[in-house]
């Protein structure tokens, strides 16, 4: 008796404890709730352990079949299978198909050793009725199934994919599975698709893998080179299905659509993804807003008002040049060439500006009006929720690396991504406990209605915002939609409370609509000298408690911390300093508190760090210039410009040495 056991044991218990953690999903209610492989997976899913002697052997010969079992029917290069059981398939069908067609209670397990089938005109695996089947690879196996130009349809069924089944499928094994779709999908199953072992290469110009109650792998080796998206799930009717799930595997993903998408929520426990969509980050949409990115809060770019209210005529996005020294102190106005805080004076008119922005600015809004047929080229999408656990991913995406309408959870895990748009997008909570992220290119590095950090190594690169917090599904260069750009919007925040978050942004470099709280970590962020951005801009209240922030970028729309905070904080214009410049602050002992080297040209500085205490006197050194600073309070140098919001009100004192500049 030879039998194939031992290695399902091996991996039924390789899958079971599989993971970095349990996770909690949001489901589209919201609530929460503990997925762990034990609760996606069953036993007959993991089984790749078959018993030869006891069935069904069906050998292909080029146009012929054989067997001998009463629950097989040949027609042709039609092979039948009518009643539950294990069947072993074999050899070679240049032009058919094999149908199961059983009851609607019966399970039944193929298993494909080194076999191949190829049928021009239809599915080569056609699952019309069973309770569930089981396809498994035999160990050492190299099969295929390939498709024609065409599909021709047999029945009610819309037949769309070389391996169509509309019971649940479960793929599993120890060998190999080519799937070769000229005209359609490669894999679909109308109810849940199930994927535990084995070695996919599927070439499809549809979907690759497309289960419309769920996708769930516990483990396997993909290539999948999809004309649409690699994997999806797409149950708009049950909020409970549509979702993907993944405990294990390694993906190598080339998609023209997304490379995993889900209509519910998506959870990664563990994963290596090597992802491209869309033809990778060269294809990005181009932003129509870059000229201004992020003027004067939370993402919405736009002009910048003179200091009469109006806005520019020449089409210029940039402050006029200021001489370099402090910002101003309170009770000081800005100098007169600086745009002003004050609201414009024909508010009406400025929200029509505004709106007008909005429709000619990449705006998400206006986009989804104008471009219904768009093909969306996301790595991960998910509507209801996205919780990364760990993993490994290397993305490159013409669009939103990570993204869901949801919440987006990243608890750990590696990342190196290259996006034509967002790396990470939510359109509610974004939140990152753990990690190390690399964002090498990127529109917008984080963005959500709020944005959480309390871990990880990040490094974001961005044409614009390094971090967005706004209101609205995908705020990347909002216009303002005819609202007041410097108001604050209830539930938008950016809050950071440990991890090393480094930004090196075209546009602002922490972005809220709302209110900005730094508690803990590192924060290291860098804009555009001579822009309208800067390190620091928000509508709301702004607060450092403790963690290490060092800013750089332009001095004319600048912000430091409000007077919530408990941390000092100082800000500063300096003379124009170059890229490599050291910034450092020490305090009146020369003990240096905290120094980092600039990687863009700048001409203010926004720092604070443990140490900076209420009355003390400290060394500001940029580069070139140092400053000699005592505070008065917790804040020093309130801005070129309030954005009319609180945060830069606390007291501060005259600079007892300014301007020391070296030689």
């Amino acid at each position: 008796m030879k039998k194939h056991c031992l290695m399902s044991l091996l991996l039924a218990a390789a899958v079971l404890v599989s993971g970095c953690q349990a996770a909690e999903a949001s489901d589209a209610t919201g609530q929460t709730a503990l997925v762990t492989p034990s609760d996606m997976f069953t036993d007959r899913d993991l089984e790749v352990g078959y018993d030869e002697t006891t069935a069904a052997a069906i050998t292909l010969s080029g146009s012929t079949v054989s067997c001998d079992s009463d629950a097989v029917t040949i027609d042709g290069s039609t092979v039948t299978i009518t009643d539950e059981g294990t069947y072993i398939l074999s050899g070679t069908l240049e032009d058919g198909m094999v149908l199961v067609d059983a009851e609607e209670t019966d399970k039944i397990h193929l298993v494909l050793d080194n076999a191949s089938i190829h049928c021009s005109d239809c599915a080569a695996l056609y699952i019309r009725q069973a309770d569930k089947v089981v396809a498994t690879t035999a160990a050492d196996s190299q099969n295929s199934l390939s498709g024609g130009e065409t599909f021709t349809q047999l029945d009610d069924n819309n037949i769309d994919g070389v391996i169509f089944s509309k019971a649940d499928l479960t793929l599993n094994g120890l060998g190999t599975l080519t799937v070769d779709s000229p005209a359609g999908h490669g894999v679909v199953t109308k109810d849940d698709l199930v994927v535990t072992s084995g070695t996919y290469v599927i070439t499809a110009t549809g979907q690759g893998l497309s289960g419309k109650d769920s996708v769930r792998i516990a483990d396997g080796t993909f290539t999948l080179t999809t004309g649409k998206d690699a994997i999806q799930s797409d149950n708009t009717e049950d909020t409970d299905k549509g979702f993907v799930y993944l405990a294990g595997g390694s993906f190598t993903i080339t998609a023209e659509g997304d490379g995993l998408s889900a209509s519910s929520w998506m959870q990664v426990d563990d994963a290596t993804c090597t992802i491209t969509t869309g033809g990778g980050s060269a294809n990005g949409e181009t932003h129509t807003s870059d000229a201004a990115p992020g003027g004067m809060g939370g993402g919405k770019g736009g002009r910048m008002p003179l200091a009469d209210g109006s806005a520019p005529t020449d089409g210029s996005t940039q402050p006029p040049e200021r001489p370099s020294g402090e910002m101003p102190q309170d009770g000081m106005q800005p100098p007169a060439d600086l745009p002003q805080a004050a609201a414009p004076t024909d508010t009406a008119a400025a929200s029509d500006t505004a709106a007008d922005t909005a429709a000619t600015a990449d705006s998400p809004a206006s986009a989804e009006a104008d471009t219904t047929d768009t093909v969306s080229t996301k790595g991960l999408k998910a509507g209801t929720s996205l919780t990364i656990l760990c993993g490994s991913f290397t993305m490159d995406c013409a669009d939103d690396a990570f993204h869901t309408n949801g919440n987006l959870t990243v608890n750990g895990g590696t990342a190196s991504i290259q996006t034509g748009d967002d790396a990470f997008h939510a359109d509610n909570a974004l939140t990152i406990s753990d990690g190390d992220i690399d964002i090498s290119t990127s529109y917008e590095g984080l963005e959500g209605l709020t944005v959480t950090v309390s871990g990880g190594d990040i490094n974001v690169v961005a044409s614009d915002d390094g971090v967005n917090a706004a209101g609205g599904a995908d705020q990347s260069g909002l216009g303002g939609n005819g609202q007041d750009q410097f108001a604050a919007e209830s539930g938008v925040f950016i809050t950071i409370s440990g991890g090393n978050l480094t930004l090196n942004a075209g546009g602002d470099g922490l972005d809220s609509n709302g209110d900005l709280t730094v508690s803990g970590g590192t924060v290291y962020v860098s804009t555009k000298d001579g822009s309208a951005d800067s390190a620091l801009d928000y509508n709301g209240n702004a607060s450092i408690t403790g963690g290490t922030m060092i800013g750089i970028g332009s001095s004319g729309m600048a912000q430091n911390f409000g007077d919530t905070s408990t941390q000092g904080a100082i800000l500063l214009s300096v003379d124009a300093q170059a890229a490599g410049s050291t910034i450092s602050i020490s305090d009146s002992t020369g003990n240096v508190l905290a120094s980092w080297e600039a990687p863009q040209a700048f001409s203010s500085v926004v720092i604070s760090c443990p140490g900076l205490e209420a009355d003390g006197t400290y060394t500001v050194t940029a580069g070139t210039s140092s400053t000699e600073v005592t505070l008065d309070g917790f804040l020093y140098g309130s801005g070129g410009m309030n954005h009319g919001m609180g945060g830069n009100r606390g007291s501060r004192s005259e600079p007892t040495q300014n301007a020391a500049t070296a030689a």
